[in-house]
């Protein structure tokens, strides 16, 4: 047999004010949330804005070549806003010294194929076909005292495919052109 018992806190009015007071916890800890993801949000502003132009070299070939980053000092990212050498939109964990700065990118894995061999225990056999000649990453470092960046292209046994050096120019975020859009 299911018995149901009755709300008894409406009846008594000595349990009211505690049931109110518990009705606006739920409201502060909100509250208390929202004040923080809004300062978080903040802090997550970028600090610094380099802009940088010079040359690539690579198969004998020199050629002008520019990159724009925005640096966050709290999570020591970098976010290349603008190049025709470096990919676009992609955010690189940099590590800061007095000296330089050091980022590092690494492109995907290529040709990686997985092949099934008929055998007594069926078994898969994962097979990686590199191209040698193929970019596998991206080192580069900027010095932090003269603005000089410079990076090299290479493939994936670390031999050098091409280098780039550029002149770095630190901008603040008042320095920048207002969005257009």
């Amino acid at each position: 047999m299911i018995t149901f018992r009755r709300d008894t806190s409406a009846a008594n009015p000595s349990t009211a004010p505690v049931r109110a007071w518990w009705g606006l916890v739920p409201l502060g800890v909100v509250t208390a949330l929202l004040l923080g993801l809004a300062s978080s949000a903040k802090g997550q502003e970028f600090s610094r804005y380099l802009q940088c132009e010079g040359t690539v070299l690579a198969q004998g070939k020199s050629t002008p070549a520019h990159a724009d980053f925005a640096l966050r000092f709290n999570n020591r990212t970098a976010l290349i806003q603008r190049s025709n050498v470096l990919p676009v939109g992609e955010s690189l964990a940099y590590r800061p010294s007095p000296v330089a700065y050091s980022m590092t990118y690494r492109l995907r894995a290529q040709g990686i194929k997985v092949i099934a061999v008929p055998g007594w225990f069926h078994s898969t056999v994962l097979v990686l076909y590199p191209n040698l000649a193929r970019l596998h990453q991206i080192r580069m470092s900027i010095d932090r005292q003269t603005g000089l960046m410079e990076g090299h292209l290479l493939n994936e046994e670390e031999q050098m495919l091409g280098s780039f050096e550029m002149q770095c120019q630190s901008r603040g975020a008042e320095d920048l052109p207002e969005p257009r859009f």
